[in-house]
């Protein structure tokens, strides 16, 4: 799960194929199979094994004495956002397509309810009730955010990815803007 979080994290999931990743773990792909029909498969898992770690992440930073809530919620955000700089597996606008269509219904809706769970417990750790802020509305604000950061200059050109990171910026001073105000009691 590490290596694939890495691979994602460091090429992206259309670069990491399964013959890097069983040569790099040293296993066959015929073992690897025997654990996962598909490399989409092994991603939702990879996924799923992050949140912990990230969730460890995200209550460090707000237990760190040295940093108020505001700059620890900053600093979360922006590593996620900075996937590759700080290993944090964020996948493509097109891997995300590519990882749906493999997916079965079944498989599609209890990852997307694993991620509701995932929000709304980063919330929590936030110090935000999860009925003050739907945790659908703060992953589609954190994951969009990371997306489009990865998806310049590749796959949206048009972008001016010489100020990219200026837009993160942005982005998530706007999202803790309006999580301090609700968590200040503002709904």
């Amino acid at each position: 799960m590490a290596t694939m979080i890495r691979c994602i994290a460091d090429r992206g999931l259309i670069h990491s194929s399964i013959d890097v990743l069983c040569r790099e773990v040293g296993i066959s792909k015929t073992f690897f199979y025997s654990f996962f029909s598909s490399k989409e498969e092994l991603v939702l898992h990879a996924l799923r094994y992050q949140q912990p770690q990230l969730l460890d992440h995200a209550r460090s930073l707000m237990e760190d004495p040295g940093l108020s809530w505001r700059a620890g919620v900053e600093i979360f955000l922006k590593n996620c956002c900075y996937g590759a700089k700080s290993g944090v597996a964020v996948l493509s606008i097109e891997e995300e397509q590519q990882v749906r269509r493999c997916l079965s219904e079944e498989n599609f809706q209890a990852f997307r309810q694993d991620q509701v769970g995932f929000y709304g417990k980063l919330l929590s750790i936030f110090g935000l009730p999860v009925e003050s802020m739907d945790p659908r509305l703060f992953g589609n604000l954190a994951l969009s955010m990371m997306m489009v950061h990865k998806a310049i200059p590749d796959t949206m050109p048009f972008l001016f990815p010489e100020v990219s990171e200026d837009m993160v910026d942005f982005q998530v001073r706007a999202l803790v803007d309006e999580m301090e105000r609700i968590k200040a009691g503002g709904r």
